[in-house]
């Protein structure tokens, strides 16, 4: 080397003729205000949009209540290992029944309650809230 230091690019490629600032925000406006490259997040699905009723709001909140008062009691019961091994097949029922009651409260909370019924990942629930009466 000739001694000299190197600081970032040459002379004549630090003044971009492209609009571009050293955080890759581009200017296209006339005055040279700088726009985020950022998005704007997605807009939510109808399915997770809450209800305008209120009833049913309510009825989700407590739905949401009593699946947490199912888990509370649920883990209570978990931390005795007694009843673990007497009643392990109760306690994941009890789990699984708190799950249901917590995907049927998105249902009756959603503005698109089919939309929500789609996003279950609770397959036996799903289909029985899908399934068409004859």
């Amino acid at each position: 080397m000739s001694g000299q230091q190197h600081f970032g690019a040459p002379e004549h490629l630090r003044q971009s003729q492209a609009p571009w600032d050293s955080l890759g925000t581009v200017d296209h406006s006339s005055e040279g205000a700088k726009r985020s490259i950022r998005r704007d997040p997605p807009p939510l699905p109808a399915a997770l949009v809450p209800s305008e009723d209120e009833l049913q709001l309510r009825l989700a909140e407590e739905l949401e209540y009593a699946r947490r008062l199912l888990d509370a009691m649920g883990d209570e019961l978990a931390a005795d290992m007694g009843v673990i091994m007497r009643h392990s097949v109760a306690l994941q029922s009890v789990d699984i029944v708190g799950q249901m009651i917590g995907h049927i409260a998105n249902v009756v909370r959603s503005s698109d309650p089919n939309g929500a019924v789609e996003r279950i990942g609770m397959c036996e629930l799903k289909a029985r809230l899908q399934r068409h009466r004859l």
